[in-house]
């Protein structure tokens, strides 16, 4: 019987990558010390332009801490970390759906993002799939804080299931996710039930096949009684 679990984890594996492998790699929030010696300074000197608002603080507890695009902007850094465009289909059937996706970002990126160090990565696997090669080679990416903006054409691109944990790793690390066509603004139940419909034809796509006449029949099924009032 073939294991269909790995589906449902992906919020599960995102959360796990956001609060236990960030620790491992380089800390965005500095202690004051330690902003002191990036910059040259004596550790008062970086309390007081704290305090004076010079530099941008979080607080944790009682703590101040120096958010690492504070250290950056003083030092006049330039953000060289990539552009990375994304696009993905379900099936083999789809390579030219996925084609027109990166060409569509391609052209894009050469419009509004010139002169930007661009990578491209794709995939042909489920938007429930914890295990898309690209997909984990663009979250090590990020938690190596090589990753400036990333873009999509669709929302579901990256994932059907578990934005809010994507979108959380990505502001940890200051990434901008950007969708080319964002959609309409849904209300929660219309949300809910696009996730109901996505994890069910995901799911009887994986027992009857993608597209094949059982599953079209009961996402047709399912669709009715959603919508009937």
């Amino acid at each position: 019987m073939r294991k269909i679990y790995n589906y449902a984890m992906l919020p599960i594996n995102i959360c796990r990558w956001f609060f236990v492998q960030v620790k491992a790699d380089e800390p965005k929030l500095l202690r004051v010390s330690r902003a002191a010696h990036e910059l040259g300074l004596h550790p008062f000197t970086v309390r007081k332009w704290i305090k004076a608002g010079k530099i941008q603080a979080i607080w944790v507890g009682k703590e101040a801490r120096v958010p690492r695009s504070e250290i950056e902007r003083l030092v006049g850094k330039t953000d060289g970390r990539l552009l990375v465009l994304y696009g993905r289909v379900s099936g083999q059937g789809q390579k030219g759906d996925l084609d027109t996706q990166l060409e569509r970002l391609q052209a894009w990126a050469k419009e509004e993002r010139a002169g930007k160090q661009v990578l491209v990565l794709s995939d042909i696997g489920s938007g429930l799939s914890a295990t898309r090669r690209q997909l984990q080679r663009l979250l090590r990416l990020v938690r190596a804080d090589q990753v400036a903006e990333i873009v999509v054409t669709y929302p579901d691109r990256l994932t059907r299931f578990g934005q809010a944990y994507l979108q959380a790793l990505f502001d940890s690390f200051s990434v901008t996710l950007t969708v080319l066509d964002p959609g309409e603004d849904k209300t929660a139940e219309q949300e809910l039930t696009a996730d109901l419909l996505a994890l069910l034809a995901s799911f009887s796509g994986r027992l009857y096949g993608m597209r094949s006449h059982k599953q079209q029949e009961l996402l047709k099924c399912a669709q009715a009684v959603i919508n009937n009032p």
